[in-house]
């Protein structure tokens, strides 16, 4: 695809998008806006910002930008490169599970409605473990599932273990690079390391089989990963350094500036038993440089 593809694609699962001279948006959350593709830095002009939000009611906008943006936060991307990518370079620990779920598991394609049937456990499990189930409703998954049959730059790929989904991973196909969109798997499969042999399967897919330049596993979440983090590490990717911007509609900036909102959202996103909610309203007020924390 092209990125202007992608963004018909995401328009066809029920995003909203928006295209301004710099980049493409779509809203990734309630009035929260992403640049896409996510992996390409921009830089943005206030003018332009402030046009994006008038024309589609956000109330903060997110992107990737260089490194000398005003009121950026060093972050990173995860990534994967290289023709020579193989077992050999992973760590023998890592080595060791791929091994044994790629013995255990047959990795191939799948189609969005084969999916709606054969990977709603893989769904439902990934959603509960991330504290999601409210927010992300079979009908909208099923919209998605329907517009990547639709669409030849979008792949599933799936992992499954004597005749059941242990697990599947949706990636987007833009230009040379081939980034990870969504990856689910059911809770009770994942001792036979299904997203271990997955993960290795696709990216030597990609890199070796295919020839392409990069393998992207995501940009820095707005929640600590630690153990995702280091999943994605053990599997051969590595930061790749960028800055991350997240930018509020003034009138939620000034509010934010009203002493005691900020450190409210902190100590309400920082308990133990914090909702994603509120984690990621924090996560959003640090990227944005408004917390105490240092990136």
């Amino acid at each position: 695809m092209t990125p202007k593809q992608l963004l018909s694609f995401l328009g066809e699962c029920g995003f909203r998008s928006h295209t301004s001279e710099s980049a493409m948006w779509y809203e990734a959350g309630p009035r929260f806006w992403l640049a896409s593709p996510s992996h390409e830095a921009i830089d943005p002009p206030v003018t332009e910002q402030r046009e994006v939000m008038r024309a589609t009611g956000a109330l903060g906008l997110r992107y990737m930008t260089v490194d000398n943006a005003e009121r950026a936060r060093k972050s990173f991307q995860m990534v994967a490169s290289g023709s020579d990518y193989t077992l050999d370079k992973l760590a023998s620990n890592a080595r060791s599970k791929i091994r044994r779920g790629l013995k255990r598991h047959e990795i191939r394609p799948i189609t969005g409605e084969e999916l709606k049937t054969a990977g709603r456990e893989a769904f439902t499990d990934t959603l509960a473990r991330q504290d999601r189930e409210k927010t992300y409703p079979f009908e909208k998954w099923h919209r998605v599932l329907e517009a990547v049959d639709r669409e030849p730059g979008v792949e599933i790929w799936s992992a499954w273990f004597e005749g059941e989904l242990a697990a599947y991973l949706m990636v987007f196909l833009i230009d040379d690079v081939c980034e990870f969109y969504q990856a689910r798997s059911r809770n009770a499969l994942l001792k036979h390391y299904p997203n271990n042999a997955l993960v290795y399967y696709l990216t030597e897919e990609m890199l070796v089989r295919r020839g392409l330049r990069q393998v992207t596993y995501g940009i820095e979440s707005l929640e600590e990963t630690e153990s995702v983090d280091s999943f994605k590490l053990s599997m051969g990717y590595v930061k790749k350094p960028f800055a991350q911007k997240i930018v509020f509609h003034p009138a939620i900036d000034t509010v934010l500036r009203i002493p005691g909102v900020v450190r409210g959202v902190e100590w309400m996103g920082t308990r133990e038993t914090s909702a994603s909610y509120w984690r990621k309203a924090y996560g959003l007020l640090n990227f944005a440089g408004l917390t105490g924390k240092q990136p």
